[in-house]
């Protein structure tokens, strides 16, 4: 079995997404516990990820598109 991970930056991205799965039956987790997030947050690479990741946003260098454009 593969996990995977998906940012997800707002109700609506998270509304189509949990849709999506549940058309395709896929099991999911959609919350994670206190620990397991602090525990994410808490490596070094996590925190150095999250760091560049908020600089790209601010600099306008992340591109993002609606998720029906993936099935065009």
């Amino acid at each position: 079995m593969t996990s995977l991970t998906v940012k997800i930056h707002n109700e609506q991205e998270e509304k189509v997404l949990l849709a999506f799965l549940d058309s395709l039956n896929y099991e999911y987790d959609e919350d994670l516990d206190e620990d397991t997030t602090a525990y994410l947050l808490s490596s070094d690479a996590m925190k150095k990820h999250l760091e560049k990741s908020i600089k790209e946003a601010e600099e306008g260098k992340v591109k993002s598109i609606p998720i029906s454009d993936l099935w065009k």
